[in-house]
């Protein structure tokens, strides 16, 4: 995770005062999927009612409200993370689908957004003609659109050369648009004119790139694939200053690709690049085991969190520990189950340690996750 991810959870990852009400929810994108969401919620915030006393019950109000709002649930991706206590309610879409679970505890249980937000394989796609821009964020699983605000240069014939462009952000640094299903969805743009590029197509190019580094690729730090004709490739790269743009392209008019094709296109050079990534993570606690620079036991991973000396942390996104950190005794009491009073997911706690002391916090499926216990450390020294 990246120094802007990291800035965009550090409201959540901050102590908090009082009671932190944390829900996350599995949806749908469309009819008649979708229809079950409100009441899947609503058993949710139950939930959440159960483990609050009388005197809270008034900080689920927002949750209510939005349990009512019809215009939200048709609108949704995969998932949703929620976290509220008395002075704040986020509402976070997801683009992966998440285990449905509520809980009430003294701070924000963030490793399952910490997965969402990985750089490992999430990527952002920019489709260029010399008349319009449209951007898309996607993972392995799917392709959004990123809706930008008004004075973002997405038609030639808007651009002023002038001001800064202000995409809609939310937590994880942009709104994400729902996505368009079926066949219909296509790319509306312009393209296969051979003639040369003129002046005002290269300078509504520079107001693209300036626009797409200050407010999608900066505050993301994700890869980004440029998609355009092969004529407009080259011209493009020539005065991008964007140091986030891959050197592999898919060279097409946008306007020809389907977001399916489109999504399977971009996947096929994010790929390798995500396999490898995990692959160099992998090897390199593998390579330090045994040696005094890592470990796969929670109870010795613990203090060199607090410590300082965790470079990296890798956590199972599958596997979730019920227990207690004592950060004075510097060590674990592992609960038989969630029912217990108080009780925390240990890795959950372990992960936003980590992330506090400027470790990297990776949340890696289960089948590549190197280790049974669900958690491994590299340590800096």
């Amino acid at each position: 995770m990246d120094d802007h991810q990291l800035a965009s959870l550090a409201p959540l990852l901050e102590r908090q005062e009082g009671v932190c009400l944390s829900l996350y929810q599995a949806t749908h994108r469309s009819h008649p999927d979708n229809t079950q969401d409100p009441i899947r919620f609503k058993n949710l915030v139950k939930t959440l009612a159960n483990a609050l006393d009388s005197s809270q019950q008034e900080m689920l109000k927002p949750f209510h409200d939005l349990a009512d709002d019809f215009n939200f649930w048709q609108h949704t991706l995969d998932g949703l993370a929620i976290f509220a206590n008395a002075d704040r309610f986020t509402v976070i879409p997801l683009q992966r689908a998440t285990p449905d679970f509520a809980v009430v505890s003294d701070s924000f249980h963030v490793k399952p957004l910490l997965r969402q937000m990985q750089t490992l394989d999430r990527f952002q796609v920019l489709c260029v003609t010399r008349d319009d821009a449209r951007l898309f964020e996607g993972n392995r699983d799917s392709l959004d659109h990123i809706v930008t605000s008004e004075a973002f240069p997405s038609s030639a014939e808007h651009t002023s050369g002038k001001g800064r462009f202000t995409a809609t952000l939310n937590l994880s640094s942009y709104r994400l648009g729902a996505a368009t299903g079926g066949n219909a969805a296509m790319f509306h743009g312009h393209g296969g004119r051979s003639e040369a590029v003129e002046t005002q197509t290269l300078n509504y190019f520079k107001e693209v790139d300036k626009a797409v580094i200050d407010e999608i690729s900066k505050p993301s730090g994700l890869p980004l694939i440029l998609v355009t004709l092969a004529e407009y490739q080259g011209e493009f790269r020539k005065l991008s200053k964007n140091s986030q743009l891959l050197d592999a392209g898919i060279s097409i008019d946008p306007a020809a690709l389907k977001i399916e094709d489109l999504h399977k296109r971009c996947w096929e050079i994010i790929q390798p690049i995500a396999n490898q990534r995990s692959a160099e993570v992998i090897g390199n606690f593998q390579q330090n085991l045994g040696t005094g620079l890592a470990s796969d036991n929670p109870n010795e991973i613990l203090p060199a969190i607090l410590d300082g000396r965790v470079a990296s942390l890798l956590v199972s996104a599958d596997q979730r520990i019920p227990g207690h950190i004592h950060r004075d005794e510097k060590s674990i009491t592992v609960l038989e189950d969630f029912s217990a009073p108080n009780a925390e997911d240990i890795l959950d706690d372990m992960a936003e340690m980590t992330l506090r002391r400027s470790g990297e916090v990776l949340v890696l499926p289960e089948d590549i996750m190197p280790t049974d216990t669900g958690i491994a450390a590299i340590y800096r020294y």
